[in-house]
């Protein structure tokens, strides 16, 4: 007896639906869609309009020696497709390194339409960064990572004014 595959599939799928009830099955859990993450200087949100301020924004970070503090640093965070309630952790880490930093969870609510965005930000002061390399933010949703966003730090060499105090002249009289 020749039985397609689809209609094989069809039978496979009708004896596991007769033996188990659909709660028995594991549920696929729903992860947001991370639109945007933005690192910048400052984020702030406007009370009066809702919108999102963004200051800023980089992708690297300059600094003469390290172990080094970066004053302020702030991460913007657009979710789409939020279909539950749940908890978006940040975790900055060194990539390949063993040093991360889990900064506050967020509870994230749903709202009535999936298709909405939800906007998130926060301020962090003193962002630590051990060694030279390459860093990223990871965004997790319930545990699991979802999305990431690298940010390199590097040594640079920072030029003093000349010993007499003076700044080297515009040569274009300007």
């Amino acid at each position: 007896m020749f039985i397609a595959r689809n209609e094989l599939h069809k039978i496979i799928l009708l004896i596991i639906l007769s033996v188990f009830s659909l709660h028995d099955l594991p549920m696929m859990t729903m992860k947001p869609i991370v639109l945007a993450m933005i690192i910048c200087d400052y984020y702030y949100r406007d009370a009066f309009t809702g919108k999102s301020i963004l200051s800023g924004t980089f992708s690297s970070i300059n600094s003469p020696q390290f172990p080094s503090k970066h004053g302020n640093c702030a991460i913007y965070i657009a979710l789409t497709d939020v279909a539950a309630s749940g908890q978006l952790q940040l975790v900055f880490r060194k990539e390949g390194g063993e040093f991360f930093l889990k900064l506050p969870p967020w509870n994230v609510e749903p709202t009535d339409n999936r298709r909405a965005v939800i906007e998130i930000g926060g301020n962090i002061n003193g962002l630590f960064l051990p060694e030279e390399g390459y860093y990223e933010f990871v965004v997790a949703w319930n545990g699991m990572e979802i999305s990431s966003r690298r940010l390199s730090a590097v040594k640079v060499q920072i030029n003093e004014a000349p010993p007499n105090g003076n700044l080297p002249s515009n040569p274009q009289g300007g």
